[in-house]
């Protein structure tokens, strides 16, 4: 399997013969905003902590999280950015057949099938918003009898969330039949309120893979965490190498949480951008947008405009703006791609480039008809 992710500028940068700093990049879903005020000072302030080992039990971060989501620390498990974490599930569950629903993070399926996990997929429709049914779940697990579920929410790359009653379902649903129940939450900070996180007291197997990458902006410093009972956590634990966080990092988790002044500046900016976004998107005609509740936007393109690889390899050439096609995320189509939620001027720049790019395709496709040479299915209404 080939590793394709979004925020890719090192390489992208390369090819195109400029710096990283010239790609203005909206295919990693990554706070605006940057990091947190202030954490800069609280970093350098660290720095004589370098020539120590790092608390092999992440302990201040650990309690720090423990209090922000009140769980007991014996519940929390800090690792090198949520991946780590991922890689361990396999392990930490011990079991043998998941069901994943799709679209997800390629990592999930990748770190099963490397351990010898057989995967079962469940598709989401566009309709539903790329989420699974009760109903679809319901039938696999009858049917394929699996060890674990696993569910994203937000959606990756949907941004879409499960609604209570399918969350309370799937709660109840693999406790009584012994099933564990692995939710993808690392978009879950921009809504909050739509977590898993009451239901963990009901479900021994219910764990949640979080991260702080994103929504504080420090994706360089690679920082995640599973919330689950104390027994898992403790396999968790026993799972992960020593040391797998670095000083800097336990530093920076810590900090960061304490800035609730940031936390509702991101919110409330995201939340505002990314309305305004979908709107406009949708205005052009063309563009179908989900509606998203994460700080990005997954957009389906009408049939007969240029496919999403297409687009962005347009947008490099002549903007530098890098968007994420989303035909390698597994029941996605070469008609997808993800934008980020980026700050107003540069959601303008964005939205300026796709105006130009539609109506330039628009005006060709006016003309070819007029010829005669072209021919071919339109998009129809979004459905949305």
């Amino acid at each position: 399997m080939q590793r394709i992710h979004g925020g890719n500028v090192y390489e992208v940068a390369r090819r195109l013969g400029c710096a990283p700093e010239d790609i203005l990049d909206f295919s990693a879903s990554i706070n605006p905003l940057g990091p947190p005020p202030g954490l800069l000072n609280a970093l350098v302030a660290a720095y004589g902590r370098l020539q120590h080992y790092p608390d092999i039990h992440n302990r201040t971060l650990v309690d720090a999280l423990a209090r922000r989501h009140h769980v007991r620390p014996e519940q929390v498990v800090v690792g090198n950015g949520s991946t780590e974490l991922i890689y361990a599930l396999p392990r930490i569950l011990g079991v043998s057949r998941v069901l994943t629903a799709l679209p997800t993070f390629t990592e999930y399926v990748r770190a099963f099938s490397a351990a010898g996990v057989e995967v079962d997929r469940c598709y989401g429709t566009w309709e539903n918003g790329l989420q699974p049914t009760a109903e679809q779940i319901g039938e696999r697990l009858d049917r394929e009898r699996p060890d674990a579920v696993l569910v994203t929410h937000p959606g990756s790359p949907s941004g879409t969330v499960l609604t209570e009653s399918l969350r309370a379902w799937l709660v109840e649903e693999t406790r009584r039949r012994g099933v564990a129940l692995v939710v993808d939450e690392v978009f879950i900070d921009f809504c909050e309120e739509e977590s898993f996180l009451p239901h963990l007291a009901e479900h021994p197997g219910l764990v949640l893979i979080r991260s702080m990458t994103k929504f504080y902006g420090i994706p360089g410093l690679r920082l995640g965490y599973l919330l689950a009972s104390r027994e898992i956590a403790e396999a968790a634990a026993g799972y992960l190498p020593p040391w797998s966080v670095n000083a800097l990092a336990q530093e920076a988790g810590a900090y960061c949480l304490e800035q609730l002044d940031y936390r509702r500046e991101t919110l409330e900016m995201v939340e505002g951008e990314r309305d305004r976004l979908k709107i406009a998107l949708g205005g052009m005609g063309g563009f179908c947008v989900l509606p998203g509740r994460a700080n990005y936007l997954l957009v389906r393109m009408a049939d007969d405009l240029p496919d999403a690889p297409a687009l962005r390899d347009l947008l490099l050439r002549r903007e530098r703006v890098l968007i994420r096609e989303c035909a390698s995320f597994d029941g996605l189509t070469p008609r997808d791609f993800r934008i980020a939620v980026r700050l107003p001027a540069q959601n303008d720049r964005l939205l300026a480039a796709l105006r130009r790019w539609v109506d330039a395709d628009r005006e060709s496709s006016r003309v070819s008809a007029r010829e005669g040479s072209r021919k071919g299915p339109t998009g129809g209404p979004c459905p949305l």
